[in-house]
């Protein structure tokens, strides 16, 4: 019989006593970020060459572009054969604060029919944001990603490693003014609770004292800059206090390997539990019932115990645990992957 396991998001957690259960304190740099110091997405078009005959065969958008990029090349050919060339998609994540020359890798997907990008080169492309100014050229030569079955992987999307430049510098633009001149910006939290930002702003006002905090619109947290020190440490200093966050409670289900993960103070309420082909034998007594009765305040960990004790499998127990998140009994967010 698979028994099922379940894992806690801590290690630390699970040896510490109930009471201390989940006060755990974190930098704030690891739940919030600063509005407006963000990553940004480019995009492009290009056209893939040096294919082993797997290219676009029938794409009119290949062939006029293999055209034009002869033509700037001061080569003409009127019928260019495409079966060596693929018209492809660019994108790329750029990180904030990327200066000209730095290098990105560079995703690649067909938008034509070909078959296989194994052995292309990028032909030098430009890659835009969504403002439509050119951030990044791309050029190289695309690997595929390796895929247990050769047979199955995907062939038509790869990856250049290092295949972007960089052209023209990204500045984050993170600091806004007050109405009376004074500057600020804004911390958010990576999941918003409002217990979780009730701390953080009483702890951010016990530490930061000759600055403004308030909670503004779209639960964005204001803080005016302290002048009197460099910003680089103003906002170190933010980073660096510590909180203990509230923790949503959450079951994460894997339906693959039959991992369950836990996270918050997961409970689940008064329940019976009943499911075709599982019997229960009940201690010290000869009775068999083919029904669990769970008591109120039960764990994850304990209904998963019980059940894996009583030989319920993998499907038995993810079943069990949508039928309570369905019923109301399971108090947490039911995640099944």
């Amino acid at each position: 019989m698979k028994h099922v396991r379940i894992l806690y998001l801590s290690v630390i957690i699970a040896f510490m006593p109930a009471s201390l259960m989940g006060e755990v304190s974190v930098k704030v740099k690891n739940i919030c970020f600063i509005d407006g110091y963000k990553t940004n997405q480019v995009y492009g078009y290009g056209l893939v060459v040096g294919l082993q005959g797997t290219g676009d065969s029938k794409s009119s958008l290949t062939r006029n572009s293999l055209k034009n990029l002869l033509s700037s090349m001061g080569l003409q050919d009127t019928e260019p054969v495409t079966k060596n060339t693929a018209a492809v998609i660019i994108s790329a994540t750029v990180p904030p604060n990327l200066r000209i020359g730095e290098k990105i890798d560079v995703y690649v997907s067909s938008v034509g029919d070909a078959k296989s990008l194994a052995g292309g080169v990028l032909v030098q492309s430009s890659l835009k944001g969504g403002d439509g100014i050119v951030y990044a050229a791309a050029q190289g030569k695309i690997s595929l990603p390796a895929g247990e079955n050769t047979r199955t992987s995907v062939k038509t999307s790869g990856i250049i490693v290092s295949g972007g430049v960089v052209e023209k510098d990204i500045k984050p633009e993170f600091i806004f003014k007050t109405a009376d001149d004074r500057n600020f910006l804004y911390l958010v939290l990576t999941k918003w609770d409002y217990a979780t930002a009730d701390k953080l702003i009483k702890a951010l006002k016990e530490k930061l004292n000759n600055s403004e905090i308030s909670l503004g619109e779209n639960g964005k947290i204001s803080i005016t800059i302290d002048d009197s020190i460099p910003l680089t440490e103003f906002i170190s200093n933010i980073e660096d206090i510590e909180i203990v966050p509230e923790v949503r409670a959450t079951v994460v289900v894997n339906e693959k390997d039959g991992t369950i993960v836990t996270g918050g103070n997961v409970t689940i309420s008064e329940a019976m539990v009943s499911r075709k082909g599982m019997t229960i034998q009940i201690d010290n007594s000869n009775k068999k019932l083919s029904a669990a009765f769970l008591k109120d305040s039960a764990t994850v960990k304990d209904l998963v115990d019980s059940l894996n004790a009583v030989g319920a499998n993998t499907e038995d127990i993810i079943a069990i645990l949508k039928a309570l998140k369905d019923s109301g009994a399971l108090h947490a967010d039911l995640i099944v992957k």
